[in-house]
């Protein structure tokens, strides 16, 4: 409690109360400064356990509430998938398009034997394996008119 206070103004206050109240006294005064911060000690102590009996019910009341607002985060997509899914990270996550995206440009390095002539990279030879979520991502992310 007084860890901030040394031996030398321990002996200062002595001192000074020595010279105020007298030695006669002195040990009278210092039972009744006893007293006093061993009832403040006991009055901080019983605040502290009332106190922490409300705040349990407090949060009692809180966590209803932090879920509603988790709720309100996600959006309308986040909550039916989340109740559908119960929670499935792994299954949501092979249709979330900003990681296929990710993993396909980490997967495909980037290319600097770029065909000259404009007539072969406007149509693929293999439509089919031209086709990624990617793609369609960045088409609809570039694109603020289609919602």
């Amino acid at each position: 409690m007084f860890s901030s206070i040394g031996w030398p103004e321990i002996f200062a206050i002595v001192i000074i109360g020595i010279i105020i109240v007298g030695p006669e006294r002195m040990p009278r005064v210092v039972e009744d400064v006893r007293a006093a911060v061993f009832a403040a000690r006991k009055a901080i102590r019983n605040a502290k356990a009332e106190l922490n009996g409300e705040f349990e019910e407090f949060e009692e009341l809180k966590r209803p509430i932090s879920q509603l607002a988790s709720v309100r985060r996600m959006g309308p997509r986040g909550v039916i998938s989340k109740a559908l899914f119960d929670d499935d990270e792994e299954f949501l996550d092979s249709f979330n398009p900003r990681k296929l995206m990710e993993d396909e440009s980490s997967a495909q390095p980037a290319r600097t034997d770029m065909p000259a002539h404009a007539s072969d990279s406007a149509s693929p030879k293999n439509p089919a394996a031209s086709f990624s979520y990617a793609d369609i991502y960045k088409k609809h992310t570039n694109n603020d008119d289609v919602l």
